[in-house]
């Protein structure tokens, strides 16, 4: 009972919708009826004319037939004709879709029992539609059948996109045991693949769909600057029609409901698959072919090819799928994983944005009127080939350039510098090579402060401190000492080594102030002390001497 009552709800709202699209139509038709042709006209042909538009709107071709005396005002021959408009206004068609999408993700918080609701707003599109079909009486080019179908399909995919995008987001428990069964299907094809797939889903959806909307916000930009540019030449028509108030008011709201066609064919053209105005014409980056085209001040926005520089057009497409790879494809699933799965989520999501560009190629093309104005828009599978291949190359240099750590890069050069082994002419062992390369001199060993060596090679950090009552320092007691003596630099013997027993201590130099009292001294003796130097104390052996750690310059990694 729950459920037919939702889907009678739903029927209502998808009746409310269609009426608020023919309300939309119809009010400008019922103005020019009144305000133009003087009530003239037969009511009939009003009704005809309002329902003939909505049905176009929605994918039904309408039927046009014109007499001599009209032909001859449009500048036609003058003779009777009668061609079919195709183009569909996808201003009216996008308030259907956007409504019914609006009604599809609500239904979705009701869980498996919303999809009567989709159902239920499925049938009552059609009966709108078979009222208008019905009372309107249009020009039929498709059987009446048909005419009622389509709209409704319509309706009904952007509805069920809705409750899919709804279930999917809130996790209902339907949606769940779906994507279980979807993983149960595919195992075969390996377990890891199958538990994997939902998030590659989500990734490969979320890549496309930034990728389409930023291809439709580009075209929607060009569009923009394409008025500006040729904003003198769209005057020009404009002037030319010598319209009245009425009549621009009217004009603007037929501009207006082509809005969206002119967007798709604007992306289209960016990536260099172009599109026509008639038969035989040419409109793209590298090209503009154009014969007579119908005076509507929209087409004077037209734009002329770059010549030499139409690459960059298709090199702007390239970009933004760098962009979208970047932000929107930098997961951590993505940058942590393997490179296959880098290169192949991208290029999924490419072929997706892909076919999507088709689709909305096929829906933006149509004809206007007899002869070469039957053929207008780009030509679909061409705008989605270029669109894939360009958005998929754009994303995999995006999704590949957030994958390298910079930060992680910047602080792994220094330990590469440091890891290059001995220094470059001097000899660890001897313990009398400093960096740069050079050898110290017998005179400028010996008479070096010992308080330099914790500036050259003290680490950039304090040692952590640690418990009071550390180990004896060379044999004296770290709690009695105020002061640690430090060894001098080792002399340099004639042989190149430098001599085993140190000179003289000379004076203590204090703790430095970052060093808290009772910090290991031993372990700062002997990070600042060379290799053969001995610590003050003299009690540990020469054994242990030579065990010990050799000296190196601290990394910052330490």
């Amino acid at each position: 009972m729950r459920a037919v009552l939702t889907a009678a709800v739903a029927a209502i709202e998808a009746c409310a919708v269609a009426l608020a699209g023919l309300v939309l139509v119809g009010v400008p038709a019922v103005l020019l009826w009144w305000l133009v042709f003087g009530l003239a006209a037969e009511p009939a042909g009003v009704l005809a004319a309002t329902a003939g538009i909505w049905l176009l709107a929605h994918f039904v071709p309408l039927g046009v037939d014109l007499g001599a005396e009209a032909a001859l005002g449009l500048g036609l021959p003058p003779e009777q004709i009668a061609f079919t408009i195709s183009l569909a206004p996808l201003g009216i068609t996008l308030l259907t879709a956007l409504l019914a999408f609006r009604a599809g993700r609500r239904f979705a918080a009701r869980g498996g029992g919303g999809s009567a609701g989709v159902a239920g707003g499925s049938l009552g599109f059609a009966a709108a539609a078979f009222a208008v079909v019905a009372l309107g009486r249009p020009a039929e080019v498709w059987p009446g059948w048909a005419a009622v179908l389509v709209p409704a399909v319509c309706f009904g995919v952007c509805s069920a996109a809705g409750y899919l995008w709804g279930s999917g987001r809130d996790g209902v428990e339907w949606w769940g045991a779906a994507v279980r069964l979807l993983q149960r299907g595919v195992e075969p094809l390996g377990s890891a693949f199958a538990a994997a797939l939902p998030a590659r889903a989500l990734e490969v959806s979320r890549l496309a769909g930034a990728a389409i909307a930023g291809l439709v916000g580009l075209g929607a930009l060009g569009f923009a600057i394409a008025l500006v540019a040729g904003y003198v030449e769209v005057i020009t028509l404009s002037q030319a029609l010598q319209l009245d108030p009425l009549g621009a008011v009217l004009l603007f709201l037929l501009d207006l409901a082509l809005l969206p066609v002119a967007w798709i064919w604007a992306a289209a053209w960016f990536s260099g698959a172009g599109f026509a105005i008639g038969s035989g014409t040419s409109v793209s980056p590298f090209e503009t072919l154009l014969g007579p085209v119908p005076a509507l001040p929209i087409l004077g926005a037209v734009p002329q090819g770059w010549g030499w520089a139409a690459a960059l057009a298709p090199l702007l497409v390239v970009i933004l799928g760098v962009a979208v790879g970047g932000l929107v494809g930098a997961g951590a699933s993505v940058r942590r994983g393997g490179w296959g799965r880098a290169i192949l989520v991208p290029l999924v999501a490419a072929l997706v944005a892909g076919l999507a560009m088709a689709a909305l190629a096929a829906f933006a093309s149509g004809g206007v009127g007899p002869g070469r104005l039957s053929e207008l828009g780009p030509h679909p599978w061409l705008a989605g080939g270029l669109v894939a291949a360009e958005l998929g190359a754009g994303m995999i240099l995006g999704v590949a350039a957030r994958r390298i750590d910079t930060a992680r890069l910047r602080d792994r050069l220094p330990a590469l510098a440091g890891d290059r082994g001995d220094w470059e002419g001097g000899d660890l062992e001897g313990g009398d090579a400093v960096p740069g390369g050079a050898v110290r001199g017998d005179a400028a060993a010996a008479g070096d402060d010992a308080r330099e060596a914790p500036a050259r090679s003290a680490p950039r950090a304090p040692e952590p401190p640690v418990a009071a009552g550390s180990a004896e320092v060379g044999g004296a007691a770290a709690a009695e000492e105020e002061t640690v003596p430090l060894d001098p630099l080792p002399k340099r013997t004639g042989t190149g080594r430098a001599s085993a027993a140190p000179a003289a201590p000379p004076a203590s130099a204090p703790i430095p102030e970052e060093i808290a009292p009772g910090a290991d001294a031993e372990a700062i003796l002997r990070a600042y002390a060379w290799e053969d130097g001995a610590l003050p104390g003299g009690d540990e052996p020469p054994e242990a001497r030579r065990k010990r750690p050799r000296w190196r310059l601290p990394r910052r990694s330490d």
